[in-house]
């Protein structure tokens, strides 16, 4: 299924879109020595992601704006960024020097300083607003986004760094209140169209070394099922939950190369 360009493509509105996030997604599942020629190519498309205004950065397409998507641009965000650098680490395609400065550079000031009253109470400060880009409220904080924050902070040796810990505070304080998981999907991962998708991140984050996040694995358990792993499952949205974003080749790699719930 993947793509000449590299991409590994996923489904929105009728329309085949090749993005950042679904290509690093796979990207982290393949085999850096089986799947070599599959990993080189998807990485060249993830580095096609990167921001030519802050570099570090990637947003869902590519700069080029040549390759099938459903609008013609997004600013960078915090959680293609993440899930770039990590990708990128995997296939040593750069490192970890590299992605330290990137996270201090571009992810850290996304950073909440002091929570607006508006926003929800498992929110802690430092937690990371998803855009790149100061969007003033429209710039919601989504629980799977801090979970691939929290990932590639452990991977780097930036666990203590303050936005790792805020987005792990966030997270746990979302555990541990009366917040059952599928009756707050909306609000926990706007950018996201299924609860378990926070599964995923959430466990991708404690194998990249956030034991700490495994209080929250256990809270989620009940939301997964069958489905989970089901090839037309919606996957991602807008935060006003519009459209929906399928992605059959990430689901067949889950399937095929890990076992994500046993």
């Amino acid at each position: 299924m993947q793509q000449q360009s590299g991409a590994f493509p996923s489904e929105v509105s009728g329309l085949q879109d090749e993005n950042c996030f679904v290509t690093a997604s796979v990207a982290l599942l393949l085999d850096p020595h089986r799947h070599t020629c599959a990993l080189s190519a998807a990485l060249d498309f993830v580095e096609t992601c990167e921001s030519t205004d802050q570099p570090g950065a990637f947003a869902f397409y590519p700069s080029s704006g040549t390759t099938p998507r459903l609008v013609h641009t997004l600013p960078p965000d915090a959680d293609d960024t993440a899930l770039a650098w990590l990708a990128m680490l995997r296939g040593r395609r750069r490192d970890v020097a590299a992605a330290r400065g990137a996270f201090k550079r571009v992810i850290a000031p996304a950073a909440l300083l002091l929570v607006p009253g508006s926003e929800s109470p498992w929110v802690r400060p430092n937690a990371v607003r998803t855009w790149l880009a100061d969007l003033g409220r429209d710039n919601p904080v989504d629980l799977a986004v801090q979970a691939n924050v929290v990932a590639l902070a452990y991977h780097i040796g930036l666990h203590d760094h303050p936005a790792c810990k805020g987005a792990c505070d966030s997270l746990l304080t979302a555990a541990s209140g009366a917040y059952p998981p599928k009756t707050f999907a909306r609000r926990f991962t706007p950018y996201y169209a299924d609860i378990t998708e926070l599964c995923f991140a959430v466990r991708r984050a404690i194998g990249f070394g956030a034991r700490r996040l495994r209080p929250v694995l256990s809270w989620l358990a009940p939301t997964v099922d069958i489905d989970a792993l089901r090839e037309e499952k919606p996957l991602y949205c807008n935060a006003h939950g519009q459209p929906v974003w399928r992605a059959p080749a990430l689901q067949r790699a889950r399937k095929a190369l890990t076992t994500h719930f046993s």
